[in-house]
């Protein structure tokens, strides 16, 4: 089976950590943190190959990102960050290439999901261009002029809102957020979410495996400390 790769691209970072919220995010390690969450999420399922532009802290230019992309030959390019504005403004916009409008609906997919997700706006999918109506982020132009299938430029929250910033600074939203992403991407490439089998079995499905018998209670607690210690969930049962 041929994998779906993926190239997932922290935005900023090295040089740029100028973006930051009113007290502590810094966007250049949310969006880090997002895309390695991303990453695991879709690697997890046995149906993506995923690459990051980035795995530390480090400058690295749009095109040099555009790139990797390219020289991994890559079917979805996503440039993760998170928005700033006015302090007020709020919510989950998704951004596409002017010359890619097949991405529009997974951008649209996109951001309602994460909207969704936190209970936000969801300002949409969009594009945006400069005065001779091309690209105007770069990643996008780049994407596109190395024919990368479908490119997206994804503004999670809005950092600079004071409330959005606080969900971006717990970690479990960061994941639950990258996966809310996977979601979308594989409804889009039509896999099935993998259901979590321990989650749906019930007592009934369970076999169970004895390792000891004593007539001495202290021995028996003394094998649990010792099987604990090995990381193995354990339990007494008494005759009594």
């Amino acid at each position: 089976m041929k994998k779906i790769r993926v190239v997932i691209d922290p935005g900023h970072g090295g040089e740029d950590r100028w973006n930051r919220g009113p007290t502590a995010y810094i966007e250049a390690d949310g969006v880090l943190k997002i895309s390695k969450y991303l990453q695991e999420a879709l690697e997890n399922t046995g149906h993506f190959e995923v690459r990051l532009t980035r795995e530390k802290d480090q400058t690295l230019s749009r095109k040099q990102r555009a790139e990797i992309a390219r020289d991994f030959q890559a079917d979805l390019f996503i440039s993760e960050h998170t928005n700033a504005f006015n302090g007020t403004a709020k919510g989950t916009e998704v951004f596409y290439s002017v010359e890619r409008p097949k991405d529009l609906s997974l951008a649209g997919k996109m951001s309602r999901a994460i909207a969704g997700h936190f209970r936000t706006s969801n300002r949409g999918a969009k594009t945006r261009v400069t005065a001779k109506g091309k690209d105007y982020y770069g990643i996008l132009f780049y994407g596109v002029l190395y024919h990368i299938p479908s490119v997206l430029l994804i503004e999670s929250l809005f950092h600079d809102h004071i409330k959005e910033e606080q969900i971006l600074l717990e970690d479990h939203n960061l994941r639950n957020l990258a996966e809310v992403q996977a979601e979308v991407i594989m409804e889009h490439y039509g896999i099935e979410k993998i259901k979590q089998e321990a989650e749906e079995l019930t007592v009934t499905d369970l076999y169970r495996v004895q390792v000891g018998a004593f007539q001495h209670k202290e021995n028996a607690l003394r094998l649990m400390q010792a099987l604990e210690n090995d990381g193995y969930p354990t339990y007494l049962v008494s005759p009594k």
